[in-house]
């Protein structure tokens, strides 16, 4: 589905009308997946997932902050209600 919707963004965006919205939508959706993810994996790895010889901290740090960098998801929340009430 997070494929599906990414590709009619980039054609959206190619074409020059993708709005703010779309892109909220994308964004939320996306960073929290990737979360999701990568928190699942965490927990397979226990306390090996925090220590820096492996990869999944990195992952986690890097998933983690997405959803705060150019607008946190609740923002993104935020901007997909306005459309969606009209304001």
């Amino acid at each position: 589905m997070a494929r599906v919707y990414l590709n009619s963004c980039i054609d959206k965006y190619n074409d020059n009308c993708m709005t703010p919205v779309d892109a909220a939508v994308l964004k939320l959706m996306l960073t929290e997946m990737q979360c999701k993810v990568t928190d699942e994996c965490l927990q397979l790895f226990g306390g090996y997932g925090y220590t820096i010889e492996y990869p999944i901290s990195r992952f986690y740090v890097d998933a983690r902050v997405q959803t705060i960098y150019a607008g946190t998801s609740e923002i993104m929340k935020e901007v997909i209600a306005r459309s969606m009430l009209g304001k």
